[in-house]
């Protein structure tokens, strides 16, 4: 029985290993903010908004007059990030049925909602 458990167990680990690695591909590219909410309200200009994740596990940032630079990774629905001289932080994240990205955060205490549509690039 025990050794069913431990089947189970690196079984689901895979499954959520892929799963990591298919939303991961899904984030690499130019997002910008179309709505930002903070406890439910609504922040005005939530287009100040701006990520880049690239393939090689890199992203940039752009919050109001603030930027970070960094590396990120994928689990499951869980994005880590961890800017350039700083600690790891978590985002959970999802994809709605327009394809736009939601974060859902906790920023010490406070509950934030953000969501991104991908920049499409320009042929």
């Amino acid at each position: 029985m025990k050794g069913f458990y431990l089947m189970l167990s690196i079984a689901s680990l895979f499954l959520l290993s892929s799963c990591g690695e298919e939303l991961a591909d899904q984030l690499v590219g130019s997002w910008s903010a179309i709505s930002w909410t903070v406890e439910g309200k609504e922040k005005s200009k939530p287009e100040s908004v701006k990520f880049i994740f690239n393939d090689d596990d890199s992203y940039h940032a752009i919050y109001g007059g603030d930027s970070e630079k960094g590396k990120y990774r994928v689990f499951g629905r869980n994005l880590y990030t961890t800017a350039e001289g700083k600690l790891e932080k978590l985002v959970k994240f999802d994809f709605d049925e327009d394809l736009n990205l939601i974060f859902s955060m906790n920023r010490v205490g406070t509950a934030e909602r953000i969501v991104l549509e991908k920049v499409l690039e320009k042929k």
